[in-house]
């Protein structure tokens, strides 16, 4: 996988500090795994902070980005080992192996949902407001123009899909929120897998989503 998209610096810097919202974090580790940029700039985001904790200063004014925390930052782990959360396992087998991975689960075992034609929706977790699930649809379809209660961020497993002039492909991040107005379509190339995790319910433009929204939970 060769990621072209990525979560926001914001969202590098809460998960480097350990600071992302659980669901989220799930999504953006398993990119961080896929994506040697996002490894390294997580790196050097801890290394930054060590640097100002170490000094016993902060910023104080301004806007603090990923590149502005920590050089000697030490994060331990259970047996006190320090690590780096840009140490993560690249996944080079496919989406069976992420799943089983991050979702301690099989694509079989999963409780797929059909929503009619070619699309088929997997609810996971819910947690604070947010909701975990995996979308399937085959080639060309085109999903409900929507926009979103707040953050979503959705990873591609598999396949591809445009999202106006952009396309993603396996191990792209889309970041999306509250003014992110989009509707997907798979391309022709074959089925497109996407785990996604969303702040409160989607918003849909039209209204035969809206009606069936309250059955799909999303």
């Amino acid at each position: 996988m060769n990621a072209i998209h990525h979560p926001s610096a914001a969202w590098l810097l809460d998960y480097a500090t350990g600071n992302a919202p659980p669901l989220f974090e799930t999504v953006i580790r398993a990119h961080v795994g896929a994506c040697a940029d996002c490894r390294e700039e997580i790196a050097f985001a801890e290394n930054l902070g060590g640097e100002i904790i170490a000094a016993g200063g902060f910023v104080t004014t301004g806007t603090l980005k990923a590149q502005d925390i920590c050089d000697r930052y030490e994060q331990q782990d259970d047996g006190g080992t320090p690590f780096s959360r840009a140490d993560e396992v690249a996944l080079n087998g496919g989406i069976e192996q992420f799943v089983a991975t991050y979702l301690h689960s099989s694509m079989e075992a999963l409780p797929w949902r059909s929503l009619g034609g070619d699309l088929e929706i997997c609810r996971l977790a819910e947690e604070h407001g947010a909701h975990m699930w995996m979308l399937r649809g085959q080639p060309g379809t085109i999903l409900p123009e929507h926009t979103h209660g707040g953050s979503e961020l959705t990873l591609v497993l598999k396949g591809s899909y445009f999202c106006g002039s952009d396309i993603f492909h396996a191990g792209d991040i889309e970041d999306a929120d509250e003014d992110t107005e989009h509707q997907p379509v798979i391309t022709r190339d074959g089925e497109c897998i996407c785990l996604a995790v969303t702040e409160g319910n989607l918003r849909f433009k039209k209204l035969l989503p809206r009606l069936v929204q309250p059955f799909i939970g999303i």
